[in-house]
């Protein structure tokens, strides 16, 4: 394990992987953690692609199998399921780290869209079958005006299924006629309940949604008014709240020249609401825009990932009693920004609190890392 001290924030960051071609945590809002207080990441080795890491120790132990595209991952008894479309589009599951994989379901051939997620039970995947019209530019990595117009008003349309992998059945539980569903979540408690967003801007239409499987009880996740932006949703650990970024863009003149959120002069706030759309927490103004927010397995702790010219993992203590969150820079993050897309930073926690777990670039290749939490 290689430590070093950071250059700007004098603490001690420890580089938890080593692989020749690389290796991260996933996405943000993804659940990572294993028993025995082991962190689930994703990188290419001689045995397969998935690793388990020991931020106290150091160790990397590596996963035997290819598994396929990641469905889900249940913390409490480290229990994942993987989708391999090939050949009868079956759907595996494993108890991590070294239990043995077994098919436990396949969909049928006329199964709409791509498994994209699986319910907490395992019984329900959850697809999403989005459609574009070819010749419109991506999203741009570079602060290209209009290109990211021509990408926010594509034409294009989509739906969320629900696939019961015990009666063979698919419902469509959300359908969007000019966007398309994006990041959507199974709750981690409520095998009955998924929430999504849309795939649009935020800021003139609603954006984050919940449903249930059986398609019923489909609501906002939040009152919305126009240029209110809220973003990054992701569930609170009860199951009971969802946490996501606010900024109120009402008095903003700059959306149309500045659309992206880190370039916005308006501040960023961070907000939690119950499963009934009622706001429960709102903080002050935060230091700078975070790329993400997110939150430790118990709810004391909350991180973020810096932006353009603020490239640091933060980590402030946590209560919703205080409006003020702390954000203190824990370490230094040495990949080049992105507009719209971020550094790749994936900041969260150990499950004990302990240490901060992120993404860095190290020597060309995104690397898993780790630096002690401030008390």
């Amino acid at each position: 394990m290689r430590k070093w001290i950071d250059e700007n924030t004098g603490r001690e960051i420890r580089q938890l992987t080593d692989l020749p071609d690389g290796c991260k945590v996933g996405y943000f809002r993804f659940p990572r953690h294993l028993p025995g207080g082991l962190i689930l990441a994703f990188g290419k080795h001689a045995a397969g692609d998935l690793v388990a890491t020991e931020p106290d120790s150091g160790d990397v132990h590596p996963i035997d199998g290819e598994y396929g595209g990641f469905l889900g991952l249940r913390e409490s008894d480290g229990r994942a399921w993987f989708y391999k479309p090939e050949p009868d589009r079956e759907i595996w599951a494993v108890d991590l780290p070294d239990g043995r994989a077994e098919i436990v379901g396949t969909l049928s051939a006329d199964a709409p869209g791509h498994p994209m997620e699986i319910t907490c039970d395992g019984k329900t995947v959850i697809l999403l079958d989005q459609h574009f019209e070819p010749g419109y530019p991506p999203l741009p990595t570079t602060r290209d005006i209009r290109a990211f117009w021509l990408h926010s008003y594509r034409p294009r349309h989509g739906a969320v299924w629900s696939y019961n992998l015990e009666t063979n059945t698919a419902v469509k539980i959300s359908e969007l006629e000019h966007m398309c569903p994006s990041h959507v979540d199974t709750s981690p408690t409520d095998p009955g309940l998924i929430k999504h967003c849309c795939d649009d801007i935020g800021l003139y239409n609603p954006r984050m949604w919940l449903v249930r499987v059986d398609g019923s009880e489909r609501r906002e996740i939040i009152p919305w008014r126009q240029k209110e932006w809220t973003h990054h949703e992701f569930w609170w650990p009860d199951g009971e709240h969802i946490g996501y970024k606010y900024m109120d863009r009402r008095a903003d003149t700059t959306i149309h020249e500045a659309p992206w959120g880190e370039y916005s002069p308006m501040p960023l706030q961070f907000g939690i609401c119950d499963l009934n759309g009622r706001e429960v927490y709102k903080s002050d103004p935060l230091c700078c825009y975070q790329s993400h927010i997110f939150v430790s397995p118990d709810g004391t702790w909350v991180c973020g990932e810096g932006t353009d010219g603020h490239s640091f993992a933060y980590a402030a203590p946590f209560s919703m009693s205080m409006s003020k969150v702390d954000f203190r820079p824990h370490a230094t993050i040495h990949t080049p920004y992105i507009p719209s897309a971020a550094q790749g930073v994936e900041t969260g926690f150990s499950a004990d609190n302990k240490w901060l777990i992120y993404n860095d670039t190290v020597d060309g290749r995104l690397q898993v890392c780790a630096v002690r939490v401030d008390e």
